[in-house]
């Protein structure tokens, strides 16, 4: 049976005899064929006096035809994007869920980054004890205690950040590994739709796997571990000196903004300094390129001087911006180097007070002075932290969204049969698919609804009298084999690429289907045989050779329902022959005799009245 659709619908049906007849449209289809072929044929004949024979290696298995838009438009499916509200916040998702199995080792890296944050304060304690110790009788005895305490520290710092460094990898490594799969997995579950939006492209889709998840490990190997010590310095920090001197420890805080500022504009001032060399000079940089290139023109004319004067004037703009940089960089120093002394005079002069007052010695006051100000860079730290982790969380929430994303089409339903083997009876009944521009007629729209590519928004698609919508996604997809117009290959091996339908085959079981597709003996008279590596997307091949490896890994397979979409438009004459005779040949599979079903799409009308066909005619 043969069914003509034209605008979405079916015009006429009937055999190929009775529509070579009857119908005016498949019998000029028909016609304009032949006139192809003998077209083709002649100008074969033609190629065979000139040009030895070349076994599958025509212009035209080169250059197929030029596939149909990738962009098909279908009925636009409501939107269901049913992203599930969590309450909780990204941070303690990264924090908690993607490092749940690695909570000794996070304890074990917080405990060393939070002695490593210790040893700051620690240091500007004892640094003002032993300076006062020289003053002491048993000095001696005094500095060397304390000279030993301070490479005590020294050893125990290497120690502990050694050891926070290397715990929080390990624990950033795996976050990003458990986040990857996570998201790989979420993102295959996905039903085909959501692949054709702009915004999950093949680029956007590769970038939030590879890109956005290594967020999660420079989140909680680089930033969180360094934030733990912070917070630990200042904690420690604030409590010793407020034990020391409450008094001189209140001061403390209250000139850190001069500390504080004063780091924060030095840092920013030299990253600004340093600038973009390479922007700078960039027209020197092109007119050194432009005169290497063409140094044989440059030469002969004599020109080199002209070329060195362009060179020097090309200098002055980034020497008079050089200056003027250098300027603004010694007024911030000045102003950073200012406002460090301002807080320095006035702990000073307040800790003259103090012991004015008899409200502290001038061990104390200084001590707890020290404290802080050497704490101060971990709060300048502390402050830039914080905003670059909560960018990296910004980052994230893309990715989260697709973990939380229920998809339209579940491949494994509890209320699907999930052992039932299909018979190949197709049937659609009150669907519309829908038609835009000059290409399509609704033929592979067909085959996209039966692997259920996508959910129709009424009416049924039926295989042998049951809804597919009702089948195990997975088990119904196992016994569809698909042929497509555009031949796609992976960038292994011809045996791992025909395997892929089957990865339990056996050699024999490859063997005879490539025999069918009419590709073994190729594939025979390559030095690696099966072995030979295909290249990226199969460039190492031709056109009608990927097709034929496409063939064979579909029938390997054994599929109750062949859909072949354009499948030999691909291919020369006489590949197309070759592989239209295999798939006639192929009368009976593995299945008890049972038949197989071939939904067959082209542009070209042939015919095969052996199997049930529905060949489907579009217009161009």
């Amino acid at each position: 049976m043969i069914a003509i659709v034209e605008n979405g619908k079916v015009v006429e049906t009937g055999t190929h005899h009775n529509l070579l007849v009857t119908s005016t449209s498949y019998n000029s289809l028909f016609s304009m064929q032949h006139i192809s072929e003998e077209c083709q044929t002649r100008s074969e004949v033609t190629k065979k006096k000139t040009l030895p024979i070349k076994e599958d290696s025509s212009q035209d298995d080169e250059q197929p035809d030029e596939p149909r838009e990738s962009k098909r438009e279908v009925k636009e499916l409501p939107e269901k994007e049913q992203i599930q509200k969590k309450e909780t916040h990204i941070f303690f998702r990264i924090w908690f869920a993607l490092t749940e199995k690695e909570i000794i080792k996070t304890t074990i890296g917080s405990l060393a980054a939070a002695f490593a944050g210790i040893s700051k304060p620690f240091f500007g304690f004892f640094i003002i004890t032993i300076g006062v110790a020289y003053y002491h009788p048993d000095s001696k005895e005094k500095v060397a205690l304390y000279s030993a305490i301070f490479a005590s520290i020294g050893v125990l710092s290497l120690f502990a950040n050694t050891l926070q460094h290397y715990l929080f990898g390990i624990v950033g490594e795996k976050a990003m590994t458990n986040l990857r799969r996570a998201l790989y997995t979420a993102t295959l579950r996905n039903e085909l739709a959501w692949f054709e939006k702009p915004e999950n492209s093949i680029g956007s889709v590769t970038s939030r796997i590879v890109s956005d998840t290594s967020t999660v490990k420079i989140i909680i190997s680089d930033r969180m571990s360094v934030i733990v010590q912070c917070i630990s310095s200042i904690v420690i920090a604030t409590t010793v000196s407020m034990i020391v001197n409450w008094r001189m420890s209140l001061v403390a805080w209250a000139v850190m903004p001069c500390h504080f500022i004063g780091g924060l504009i030095q840092a920013k001032s030299a990253k600004g300094f340093s600038g973009d060399g390479t922007l700078a000079h960039s027209e020197l940089v092109a007119l050194a390129s432009e005169s290497a290139t063409n140094i044989k023109t440059v030469a002969s004319f004599c020109h080199e001087e002209q070329i060195l004067e362009k060179a020097k004037l090309s200098l002055k703009r980034p020497l008079r911006k050089g200056k003027t940089e250098s300027i603004k960089f010694g007024i911030i120093q000045g102003t950073s180097l200012c406002l460090w002394n301002i807080a320095h005079a006035v702990a000073l002069w307040y800790t003259t007070i103090l012991v004015d007052r008899n409200q502290a010695s001038f061990e104390n006051g200084i001590r707890a002075y020290q404290i802080f100000s050497l704490t101060v860079p971990s709060i300048t730290e502390l402050w830039t932290l914080i905003p670059t982790v909560l960018s990296a969380i910004d980052v994230l929430k893309p990715v989260f969204q697709n973990l939380d994303r229920c998809t339209e089409i579940i491949p494994d339903t509890p209320d699907t049969s999930e052992h039932e083997t299909i018979k190949g009876e197709i049937e659609f009944i009150n669907v519309q698919w829908h038609l835009l521009g000059k290409g399509g007629a609704g033929k592979s729209s067909i085959v996209a609804l039966l692997l259920r590519f996508y959910d129709i928004n009424e009416g049924k698609v039926l295989i042998d009298g049951k809804d597919i919508r009702y089948y195990n996604l997975r088990k119904l997809r196992a016994q569809i084999g698909l042929v497509q117009q555009e031949p796609l290959l992976f960038s292994c091996s011809i045996r791992e690429n025909i395997c892929y339908g089957s990865e339990r085959a056996s050699e024999a079981e490859i063997v005879e289907v490539s025999r069918s597709a009419h590709i073994h003996e190729f594939i025979s008279n390559l030095p690696d045989g099966y072995d030979t590596l295909v290249g990226e997307k199969g460039s190492q091949l031709s056109g009608g050779q990927k097709q034929r490896i496409v063939i064979a890994r579909a029938l390997l397979k054994k599929p109750r329902i062949m859909l072949l979409d354009e499948a030999t438009s691909a291919l020369d004459t006489e590949s197309e022959r070759a592989v239209v005779s295999a798939l006639e040949s192929m009368k009976l599979n593995s299945f008890g005799g049972t038949k197989v079903t071939q939904v067959t799409v082209a542009h070209e009308a042939f015919h095969n009245n052996k199997f049930r066909y529905y060949n489907c005619y579009g217009q161009r």
